[in-house]
C-alpha cells in the first residue's frame, strides 16, 4: 500500500480546518502484516485492561475467558475493518491510496462504535442479563472510552511519526537527485576539457572527452575510438577496461559489455532482438553489443541521464 507523504500537520493560520481534515494521512501501518500485528496488540491491551480493571461490586467478577473474549472482539472488529474490508471492497471511502485525516477519524470512531455494539450485546446476553439495556450501553461506552483513549493516542502519534519519517526520507531522496543533476551538469561543463589516459606502460593518450565514441578491450589491451575534425581516430593502449573506468570517472561513459565502454552521447540508435541490444554509434558503421546482464542496467542509466540532461 502506498500513500501520499504530504504532512497534514502543517502549522499556520493559512491552513483551514477543512484543509487539515482533507490532508493526506497514512492508512495505519500501510502493510497488512503490520496492521494485523497492530490489531493483535490492541486486542492484548484490552485483555490486560480487563485483567487490572476492578469489576463494580454489584456485578459478578469476570472470568479470564470472558475478559479474553473482549480482547478477541476488539481484535476481530479491527482486523475486519482495517485489513479484510479494504482487500475485498473497492468503494471510495476505503481507498487506502487516498486516505486522509478525516477518513482516519471517522474510521476510528466507527470501529469504536462497532466494538461498543458487539460488547453491549455480549454484556446483555452473557455478563449481566438482568441489567437494563440503557445501563449496559452506558457501562460499555465508559469502558470503550477508558480502554480506547490510550491505544488510539499511541497509534495516532505512531502514524504521525511514520509520516514524518517518510517526508524526511523523500526530502533526502530529492536532495540526492538534485545533487546528481548538479554533478551531471558539472561533468557536462568539464567535458570541454581534454582527458589523459595513462596506460600500463609509459604511453599516454589525450583526447577531447565529448569526442569519445567507445573503447574496445581485448584482454589487457584496449582500443580507443574518438572523433576529430576529419573523421574517426583510434589508438591501442596496454590497459584494461577496469583501469579505464577509474580514469574516466564520468557518468556518461558506461560499461555495456565485458569488452566495451561506450559514451552515452555517442549513441544514435538502440536496436534489440533475441540476442540482446545493439548500440549504433553516431556518424559511423560501428555497432556495439550489450551483454545480457548489462542490458536492463544500461537502459535505466541511459534514461536517467538523458532525462536529467533535459533539465538544463
Amino acid at each position: 500500500m502506498k500513500y501520499n507523504v504530504t504532512s497534514p500537520f502543517v502549522s499556520g493560520p493559512a491552513m483551514s480546518l477543512r484543509e487539515r481534515l482533507n490532508a493526506p494521512f497514512p492508512y495505519y501501518l500501510n502493510d497488512d502484516r503490520k496492521n494485523t500485528i497492530l490489531c493483535l496488540a490492541v486486542g492484548l491491551f484490552v485483555l490486560v485492561f480487563h485483567l487490572i480493571y476492578t469489576t463494580p461490586a454489584r456485578l459478578s467478577p469476570l472470568s479470564f475467558g470472558q475478559k479474553a473474549m473482549f480482547g478477541g472482539i476488539t481484535f476481530a472488529v479491527m482486523f475486519i475493518h482495517i485489513v479484510v474490508i479494504p482487500n475485498i471492497f473497492t468503494f471510495s471511502f476505503v481507498d487506502t491510496l487516498r486516505w486522509n485525516v478525516k477518513k482516519y477519524i471517522i474510521h476510528v470512531l466507527w470501529i469504536c462504535f462497532v466494538i461498543a455494539c458487539v460488547n453491549a450485546v455480549v454484556d446483555k446476553l452473557y455478563i449481566c442479563p438482568d441489567m437494563p439495556i440503557a445501563e449496559v450501553i452506558l457501562r460499555v461506552c465508559q469502558q470503550i472510552a477508558l480502554t480506547g483513549i490510550i491505544p488510539i493516542a499511541i497509534m495516532t502519534l505512531m502514524f504521525k511519526n511514520n509520516l514524518l519519517q517518510q517526508n524526511l526520507k523523500s526530502a533526502v531522496s530529492a536532495n540526492q537527485e538534485i545533487t546528481k543533476i548538479k554533478n551531471l551538469k558539472n561533468e557536462a561543463t568539464k567535458a570541454d576539457n581534454n582527458i589523459t589516459i595513462y596506460s600500463d606502460t609509459s604511453e599516454t593518450l589525450t583526447f577531447h572527452l565529448p569526442d569519445l565514441l567507445f573503447v574496445q578491450a581485448d584482454d589487457n589491451y584496449s582500443t580507443f575510438y574518438w572523433k576529430n575534425g576529419h573523421g574517426i581516430e583510434k589508438k591501442l593502449l596496454r590497459i584494461n577496461l577496469k583501469n579505464i573506468e577509474s580514469q574516466l570517472n564520468n557518468s556518461f561513459a558506461i560499461r555495456c559489455h565485458r569488452s566495451y565502454i561506450v559514451n552515452v552521447n555517442a549513441i544514435s540508435n538502440i536496436s534489440g532482438n533475441t540476442n540482446g541490444y545493439k548500440l549504433q554509434i553516431r556518424d559511423s558503421d560501428f555497432s556495439i553489443p550489450v551483454s545480457r546482464p548489462k542490458g536492463k542496467e544500461l537502459m535505466e542509466k541511459i534514461s536517467q541521464l538523458r532525462n536529467m540532461m533535459e533539465l538544463y
